[in-house]
C-alpha cells in the first residue's frame, strides 16, 4: 500500500498469527535487528 508506513509490520503480524504457536514470542518468523526478518525452518 503506497503511503502506509507500517504495511510490512502488519503483514508480518498477520503471518505470525497464522504460523506461530504464540505470535507474541515468535520462533519461526523472527525479527533480525537492523536487517529485517528471518524465516526459521521447522
Amino acid at each position: 500500500h503506497v503511503g502506509d508506513e507500517h504495511a510490512c509490520e502488519v503483514h508480518v503480524s498477520n503471518l505470525r498469527r497464522k504460523i506461530e504457536v504464540d505470535p507474541t514470542r515468535p520462533q519461526r518468523l523472527v525479527t533480525v535487528r537492523g536487517m529485517g526478518y528471518k524465516l526459521i525452518p521447522v
